[in-house]
């Protein structure tokens, strides 16, 4: 615990400097730090970009609109659909890096477009409207972070696609290591039972579009899409920023 406490007290520090560094200096790309407005054409064509058109279901690239995907959809299991605009390497990683780790809200910004342009290419009428649920982060690990980076989507995404965010209807029961941590030998069982669904009534009934950054084995969203089904969702969408 006394490492924790100026561990948190650092990355606050940072984050504060880097927003009056944001409004004190020039704009600078959000991925590398490139003087200049948004991305720079470095980073923008090392974006690793996802299917267009893409398959209904996964994300992925097919032929042709409407044509059979050859991906394997099982870890998309209790998901209607799953859509990314970017893979997690280069400068889609590096955005996402950038605005989780360092709180960097230029980076956010640019995030939260790529999402919303993926989630009209790829949602259906019938999904107008729905409730956006941010995927929690354990208390503990917000106070050591400082910021909730997919709540902060969610808020973003919600007046981008006319959908209601509905932060706080999942929240993490107990803290679990992160997915990639060397000692989750299944990442299965590190988050099950992880979550808890409150105020129901957001989602009852209603079609859900779980946020957040990186979709990887697809436990956690399958984990949040059990609980959201159970609370009496209707159907259950993802929504990420990379798919790994």
């Amino acid at each position: 615990m006394r490492d924790l406490l100026p561990r948190t007290w650092l990355r606050l520090a940072r984050r504060t400097l880097l927003r009056l560094v944001d409004h004190a200096l020039p704009e600078v790309c959000p991925a590398c730090g490139t003087a200049g407005a948004g991305l720079c054409r470095r980073c923008d064509q090392n974006l690793v970009r996802r299917g267009d058109p893409p398959c209904p279901r996964c994300g992925e690239l097919v032929l042709a609109a409407r044509t059979r995907c050859i991906a394997d959809h099982r870890d998309l299991q209790r998901l209607a659909w799953h859509a990314a605009p970017w893979r997690y390497a280069g400068a889609g990683g590096a955005l996402v890096r950038r605005f989780k780790l360092d709180g960097d809200a230029a980076a956010g910004r640019v995030i939260a477009r790529g999402m919303a342009d993926a989630a009209r290419l790829q949602a259906g009428a019938e999904w107008a409207g729905a409730a956006l649920v941010p995927v929690p982060l354990h208390g503990a690990r917000l106070r050591q972070r400082g910021f909730d980076q997919t709540a902060w989507l969610a808020r973003r995404l919600a007046d981008a696609l006319d959908m209601r965010c509905c932060v706080g209807v999942l929240a993490r029961r107990r803290a679990t290591p992160p997915q990639g941590d060397p000692r989750v030998g299944s990442r299965e069982a590190n988050v099950a039972g992880a979550f808890l669904a409150r105020g129901v009534r957001a989602v009852r009934r209603r079609r859900v579009v779980l946020v957040d950054d990186v979709f990887t084995s697809g436990a956690t969203a399958r984990e949040c899409a059990r609980v959201l089904l159970a609370a009496g969702a209707r159907e259950v969408a993802l929504l990420t920023a990379c798919r790994s």
